[in-house]
């Protein structure tokens, strides 16, 4: 068992499409008939990123067909940059649904991340760096613990994240005292973080950085291959000798430090903490991973399907705004969008299984 699973072969079934997906679940019997691999229908919703590349494309089509400022290069670059944190934070997120579990407090761990940050350097005085350095710990930190309340306990991850995302904003609001904290953001730190180079915003260099180690994780090293087991079929991987608590565990810790770089990252161009920060950041964060693909019920997922989803929100965002229409509205259209790629999902399973759904 366990040499299948590593094999080069089971890395492709594990990790490539929809059929592999159900192979790594157990879903599919020896015996159970399988659509012709070769039909038109099954190859379109089979192959994921390139149906979520297209529906990227139109709505990047759309746009500038209401609106002549949509494809202007300022609007273009804010359109990415403000939502880099969301896909910063997406590569964990995608790593935890993969093997099988949420988050759903990781809007309040950026907005507790912030306040401490700015606790660290303007109220303690340590300086942006020692904050920094402090932070993205404290983060993983904050992972761990809903690491191990969900493996030890076996209390599932929704139930656990939940509590926590009042727990961290309670605390936010606290050591806050419900006030803003500012500084002058001045130096390399607040470049580095707010700035540009080249006209390349710092922020969506720090997000394609975080997600060329996401996939480069996800694709070629044994936690990747493991994490896909993990989260297809959890009973096989654990009678094949992965410590599935184990790579939880991880993906748990690395959402936690990825908020904690987000948190750094939003003190040093905003250089400000909010205690309110990060309201609603947590549906933004795992619609983007949804709309990217990654499967709700574990054992499939691409950082570039969830780097895809996070441009799609961007689309979104950029476009309603400009047409005059509110977040709501814009948090809206996502919601309808995180809908219709659940009946894709469900055409897709069906292309691939007809007689599970007969």
């Amino acid at each position: 068992m366990s040499e299948a699973i590593n094999s080069p072969q089971s890395r492709t079934d594990y990790g490539d499409g929809v059929l592999g997906a159900a192979l790594s679940r157990g879903d599919l019997a020896d015996d159970a008939p399988v659509a012709p691999r070769r039909s038109r229908l099954y190859r379109l919703l089979a192959n994921r990123d390139a149906a979520i590349a297209a529906a990227g494309v139109l709505l990047f089509i759309l746009f500038p067909l209401t609106t002549k400022t949509f494809l202007t290069e300022f609007n273009l670059t804010n359109m990415v940059r403000n939502v880099s944190l969301i896909g910063t934070v997406a590569v964990g997120m995608t790593f935890l649904l993969i093997v099988g579990e949420i988050d759903l407090s990781v809007g309040s761990v950026l907005g507790f991340l912030v306040i401490l940050f700015g606790v660290f350097d303007d109220r303690l005085g340590l300086g942006p760096w020692l904050a920094a350095l402090l932070v993205i710990p404290i983060g993983v930190t904050t992972g761990v613990l809903n690491g191990l309340i969900r493996v030890l306990l076996n209390i599932p991850s929704f139930i656990v994240t939940l509590a926590m995302l009042t727990a961290y904003r309670s605390l936010a609001l606290i050591i806050s005292h419900e006030r803003p904290i500012s500084v002058a953001g001045e130096g390399a730190f607040f470049w580095l973080t707010g700035g540009a180079i080249l006209g390349i915003p710092w922020l969506i260099i720090w997000m394609l950085a975080a997600m060329i180690v996401g996939s480069i994780v996800l694709r070629s090293t044994r936690y990747g291959f493991h994490a896909y087991a993990t989260g297809g079929n959890p009973e096989a991987a654990r009678d094949s000798g992965i410590n599935i608590g184990r790579v939880k565990m991880i993906a748990f810790a690395f959402t936690g430090g990825l908020c904690g770089l987000a948190a750094t990252l939003l003190f040093g161009y905003l250089h400000v903490a909010e205690p309110t920060s990060g309201t609603g950041f947590e549906f933004r964060v795992i619609g983007a991973v949804i709309i990217g693909g990654t499967a709700l019920t574990g054992g499939f997922g691409t950082i570039l399907g969830t780097l895809i989803g996070t441009l799609i929100i961007a689309i979104i965002t950029s476009g309603m705004v400009l047409l005059g229409y509110s977040q709501g509205a814009t948090d809206l259209s996502t919601g309808f969008l995180i809908v219709a790629v659940g009946i894709v999902d469900l055409l897709m399973q069906r292309a691939a299984m007809p007689s599970r759904f007969s």
